[in-house]
């Protein structure tokens, strides 16, 4: 039995955060009912790339779930929605503070008249303070919480990754309502909880930004060597314009690579000042550039050295490993990639269209 078979899942959200937790949910075998207005349903659908007509991001991110179609605003569909939150285990919605409470969907207002249920407010800034009611989206978010300034003080190339979205939206959501399902079962209890996404982020920043945490600003000393400053922990160019990702952050690994190289000489270099670092990554990067990435990969096979090739995404979801693995699926015609939770996946039905289920889940009502 899939760990959440038998959790009804109602979900009101718009764009990715949501839709990618309930996707995560329904993985786990949650039963979602996706509640989408009937004109046009959630903007996700609309987005490239496509395929026969439909989006993709549509495709992968609706899989294993049915849609009703709603309009919020109107009474009978409020009253229909009533009977659905009466029926559900879980929540989520993505509507600003103010939007949700006009139309009767926060976290009291739902939780007040259901005590067990589990409501997720997935937010770009939360319920509470100054940004509360401010609109933004995922590169919003990782500006404003420096994880963007991270990699690029003047940043020229924008990220390709929605870390704050799917790293701190979704998954933060996916870990509250598990946890406020299990606390459930022993209180009786539901929960509301408050997701934002800026803090999120800034949860991620803890760590790199470290520095920064310590009051008064000053007495730390040392950097830790994970972030291009230092040879043994960063990214090399080789003769066929290739990349490799060279990550001997422990002395070990770095004394492998050395001996691999025939370099004693740099073994008492790992972890040195800035400027001979600068030095040290020069050298290195002369090393690569003498190889093609194939041959570097064929040269230190079975050694035991952190190095991997700079994948394109299709050559990462081709990769043997995730072969090996069986990471994507096949099906519903196109490639997926399967949730990584450790279980052996539930089987996903197709995405449906806007409001394809109505009739069946409003007939489950009555």
């Amino acid at each position: 039995m899939a760990f959440l078979d038998g959790v009804r899942v109602l979900d009101l959200s718009r764009l990715l955060p949501g839709g990618f937790a309930t996707l995560m949910l329904a993985e786990l075998g949650a039963e979602v009912i996706k509640v989408e207005d009937p004109r046009g349903g959630d903007p996700m659908r609309t987005l490239p790339p496509f395929i026969a007509g439909r989006s993709v991001y549509d495709l992968l991110l609706n899989r294993g779930k049915r849609s009703i179609a709603l309009d919020l605003r109107e009474s009978e569909s409020r009253r229909t929605l009533e009977a659905l939150v009466a029926s559900a285990d879980v929540v989520v919605e993505s509507f600003r503070p103010a939007a949700a409470r006009r139309l009767n969907v926060s976290g009291p207002q739902l939780c007040g008249r259901y005590p067990r249920l589990v409501h997720a407010a997935i937010t770009g800034y939360g319920q509470s303070g100054p940004y509360a009611e401010r609109p933004g989206h995922d590169l919003n978010y990782v500006a404003v919480t420096g994880l963007l300034a991270l990699d690029r003080p003047h940043p020229t190339h924008l990220p390709k990754m929605f870390m704050a979205d799917v790293g701190g939206g979704a998954m933060s959501a996916v870990i509250a309502i598990l946890a406020a399902l299990l606390a459930r079962t022993r209180t009786g209890q539901g929960a509301s909880l408050d997701l934002s996404m800026q803090d999120a982020a800034l949860y991620w920043v803890m760590l790199p930004g470290a520095a920064d945490l310590i009051d008064g600003g000053a007495g730390a000393t040392g950097e830790l060597p994970t972030f291009g400053d230092h040879a043994c922990y960063n990214v090399y160019e080789t003769s066929d314009g290739r990349q490799l990702a060279l990550g001997a952050l422990e002395g070990k690994f770095w004394t492998a690579f050395c001996d691999a190289i025939d370099r004693p000489d740099l073994l008492a270099r790992h972890v040195t000042d800035p400027a001979d670092q600068a030095a040290l990554i020069r050298d290195v990067r002369r090393l690569f550039r003498t190889r093609t990435q194939a041959e570097w990969l064929s040269f230190f096979e079975g050694r035991d050295v952190c190095l991997s090739p700079v994948n394109s995404p299709a050559e990462a979801f081709a990769d043997p490993n995730v072969t090996a693995r069986g990471t994507v699926v096949r099906g519903l015609g196109l490639r997926a990639v399967r949730s990584p939770f450790g279980v052996p996946p539930v089987p996903l039905c197709e995405a449906p269209t806007v409001g394809q289920d109505s009739a069946e889940i409003l007939g489950a009502l009555t």
